[in-house]
């Protein structure tokens, strides 16, 4: 048995393809990748989103944005403990994060998002960022 999740309406849905042109215009040019988490009762379904973008547009797998915007819905219906985190890769990797609060993204400050990444639960103490990793301000992307 799978992670029980809650259906997400269709005003959730329309969100979630809002919030994904957000948060993928506020990434700019390079290549990404965003990690969903989104806890339900049995365990924790992620979803991720790999793409590429430049100044004619976007590069993805179509199929990884449907999955992906499915569980964004999910997220943004407020019934699951979920966040959202933005990878720029490069020198240095670039991370960036969001908490899901009632259904809406709520940008991490730096500091916040280091703490969030760093510390795993099962983990006795933190982890170390892996080398060229920095951690930044998250915009804001809810609606």
């Amino acid at each position: 048995m799978g992670t029980l999740l809650h259906v997400p309406s269709d005003r959730d849905r329309n969100r979630a393809l809002d919030i994904f042109d957000r948060v993928t215009d506020k990434a700019g040019i390079g290549s990404h990748a965003l990690t969903l988490a989104v806890t339900g009762i049995g365990g924790t379904a992620i979803a991720l989103f790999p793409f590429v973008q430049d100044d004619e547009g976007m590069a993805a797998n179509g199929s990884d944005l449907y999955a992906f915007c499915d569980l964004l819905a999910i997220a943004l219906s407020g019934a699951h403990p979920s966040g959202l985190v933005l990878r720029t890769m490069g020198q240095p990797q670039t991370v960036r994060g969001w908490r899901f609060t009632d259904g809406d993204p709520l940008p991490l400050t730096r500091a916040e998002a280091f703490d969030a990444y760093t510390i795993h639960p099962d983990a006795d103490g933190p982890l170390i960022p892996l080398p060229g990793t920095e951690y930044a301000d998250a915009p804001v992307i809810h609606i």
